[in-house]
């Protein structure tokens, strides 16, 4: 990829592209595990650099879907659809003036014609990352991608959750990720304590944790706000779990439980105007 140009050359979207598509291949035949593709999948998209985007592939064979890929991939999932539904459409209609002008032979093949509603994309909605099923959801996609269910420190919002894990099988490395249905790194690695406490997300209770969400607001002192913030972490030497409420007027509490579900600490909302 870099030919001519150095490695510190700043790379294109369509450099980014041509690798992710490798990347795509290379899981395809087997080159790569999931959670492989998944963090190398994740550094191509943030790569800044040709080197970057070279050290992804270095060790990778050339695999024959890796071309026809890139070009998905920069099409783009919208402009590819449309293509291939017009291929469809235009594919149909010739078919169809074929059969009528002259009949097929007995046990010739014929052209199948596909309707263009079939190929419609399907968008798969996320939920909140503030609610039971996006938390199940975050730990499932977080299983896949790591092989296990490890974090020094996860922060989850509505629409995106911010991360901070040891890099897999490296305990003296670690990256940060920003999560939207898939990690993107928000870093190279860098030194990590190998001894930095570490929360297990097998072991919240998903149950327990909605539950207290959907109270805080009254427990907090802010019963019209909401939680717009729930912090997975280490806290005076052990695991907890922030749930934060807000409301429009900026008025804020918070409480503190185990990822079991055991209260820690409540920070109420007290208006020191108030007489």
């Amino acid at each position: 990829m870099i030919g001519r140009h150095s490695p510190s050359t700043r790379a294109r979207d369509a450099d980014r592209a041509a690798v992710r598509a490798r990347l795509d291949a290379a899981y395809a035949d087997g080159q790569l595990s999931g959670a492989e593709h998944e963090v190398r999948d994740a550094r191509a998209g943030a790569a800044d650099t040709l080197g970057e985007l070279d050290e992804l592939v270095a060790d990778l064979q050339a695999s024959p879907g890796a071309a026809a890929a890139a070009r998905v991939r920069a099409w783009g999932p919208w402009v590819f659809a449309g293509a291939v539904v017009t291929a469809a459409v235009v594919a149909g209609v010739a078919t169809f003036r074929w059969v009528r002008a002259d009949p097929p032979p007995a046990g010739a093949q014929q052209a199948v014609y596909l309707d263009p509603a079939a190929l419609r994309p399907v968008v798969v909605p996320t939920p909140s990352l503030v609610t039971r099923a996006g938390l199940e959801q975050y730990r499932a996609d977080h299983l896949a991608a790591f092989g296990n269910t490890l974090v020094d420190k996860v922060d989850f919002f509505e629409q995106h959750a911010s991360i901070t894990r040891s890099v897999p099988d490296v305990p003296d490395r670690m990256v940060s990720y920003t999560y939207r249905g898939g990690f993107d790194p928000d870093h190279a690695p860098r030194t990590r304590a190998v001894d930095t406490p570490v929360v297990d997300l097998a072991t919240l209770d998903v149950d327990e944790i909605a539950r207290y969400v959907a109270g805080a607001p009254q427990s907090v002192g802010v019963p019209d706000g909401t939680v717009g913030h729930i912090s997975v972490g280490f806290s005076y030497d052990q695991p907890s779990v922030r749930i934060f409420v807000r409301n429009t007027a900026g008025e804020t509490g918070f409480l503190e439980v185990t990822p079991q579900g055991e209260l820690i600490e409540l920070h109420r909302f007290e208006n020191r105007g108030t007489r």
